[in-house]
């Protein structure tokens, strides 16, 4: 019985064996260096083999049974050396350096293809089939995507790339690239109005296939969002997402994102626990909230300008409530001496961004700004001070 076994479980592991893509690789030049291959998926970027270049100087690359359906392009990451990137396309198919110090390629119509552009300038017939014409063209719109956002282009140019974006950009083949961060990095800088970065990374979101690429992106939109303090432009992505219902169960940043949705422009905030006098017994014209912790770099910052500012807040009669994700009590009694508003009004309940003041608000980073009217309604959130506008004159409290 445990040969039959044995048989079995050695018949089931050549048939995984058969079915995975191999790619054989030859640098004599390279031997003993160490080496990496992986394969890119977004932002991220997954291992799937590492070791030394044997003294023949001989790799062969095995892509896991997983993995079967990955198209992209994967990439081998020598110490020492600039990375080999090459199209992975269940292909097996081997690679050298030709006499000629180019890389020639058997059994792989995808590198040829894309390698004749690369190393001989010479663009063969275009076969929209191949993984190598749509990277071509994703280089060439992040060409076209470079000089609008960052050299100052025309709104000609500006309104070619955003129509690109939403009618061609192929978002599904642009996440296994290797250059997702470039373009969805361009995108979101693309326009100076939050509303209409936002409307745009909507309109790629709708285009998406594959939900693993869709999950990607969305949570890639709510961390760049939160990061730059994009709050116009997180309020239209994150609608979208809920309304669309294809993040059913929201985990980690997008939980948090979720929750921070809730809190809406012109609706009562959640009550804050520990506070009194409560929001909606303060006799405050406003209130700004604060949400900070002692240990980040950028709440020194912020702090030190509202602190800087807070006698001319407190005559306009704007309350300021602070609440701190410090978990050490030491350091949060420090922090807080130097606040010049209520001692009630400074809360901490030592559980971090766990507690329920921060989930409540959905907070993901710190600081982040609450502006809220006499009635506790959100106005606006906010990631710095200076952004803040109180009279509708900001330049009033700087």
């Amino acid at each position: 019985m445990k040969k039959i076994l044995l048989l079995i479980a050695l018949l089931s592991a050549a048939t995984v064996f058969a079915k995975a893509q191999t790619i054989n690789i030859y640098l004599p030049d390279e031997a003993n260096r160490e080496y990496v291959f992986i394969l890119n998926k977004g932002i991220d970027q997954d291992t799937i083999q590492k070791g030394h270049i044997p003294f023949a100087g001989n790799i062969t690359i095995q892509i896991p049974e997983k993995e079967k359906g990955y198209v992209g392009m994967g990439s081998l990451q020598i110490k020492d050396r600039s990375a080999i990137n090459l199209i992975v396309n269940h292909e097996d198919f081997s690679m050298k350096i030709g006499d000629d110090k180019k890389y020639q390629f058997d059994n792989s119509k995808e590198n040829e293809s894309l390698y004749s552009i690369m190393q001989s300038g010479t663009a063969p017939p275009q076969d929209s089939t191949l993984y190598a014409a749509h990277f071509v063209e994703f280089i060439r719109y992040i060409q076209d995507l470079n000089k609008t956002v960052y050299q100052g282009g025309t709104l000609m140019q500006k309104a070619s790339v955003r129509t690109y974006a939403i009618n061609r950009l192929d978002v599904d083949r642009l996440y296994t690239s290797g250059i997702w961060y470039y373009i969805i990095d361009g995108l979101m800088r693309l326009s100076a109005d939050q509303e209409q970065t936002g409307d745009l990374m909507v309109k790629v979101l709708k285009r998406v296939k594959s939900q693993e690429v869709f999950e990607h992106l969305a949570n890639n939109l709510v961390l760049i969002t939160d990061q730059f303090g994009w709050d116009d432009a997180f309020d239209v992505i994150i609608s979208y997402l809920q309304e669309s219902g294809r993040i059913q169960h929201p985990q980690g940043q997008m939980y948090i994102a979720f929750a921070q949705a809730k809190v809406k422009k012109g609706q009562p905030v959640p009550p804050l626990e520990g506070l009194k006098p409560s929001l909606t017994e303060s006799k405050a014209n406003k209130t700004l909230l604060i949400f900070n912790s002692s240990d980040c770099y950028n709440c020194h910052v912020q702090l030190g300008e509202l602190i800087k500012n807070y006698d001319k807040l407190n005559q306009m009669g704007i309350r300021v409530v602070s609440i701190s994700s410090d978990l050490n009590e030491e350091d949060y009694e420090i922090a807080k001496a130097g606040f010049p508003w209520a001692e009630n009004d400074k809360l901490c309940d030592f559980e971090g961004f766990a507690g329920a003041n921060f989930v409540n608000y959905g907070i993901m980073g710190t600081p982040t700004f609450f502006l809220l009217d006499e009635d506790g309604k959100m106005i606006k959130r906010y990631a710095l001070f200076s952004s803040i506008d109180f009279t509708g004159d900001v330049s009033s409290v700087e």
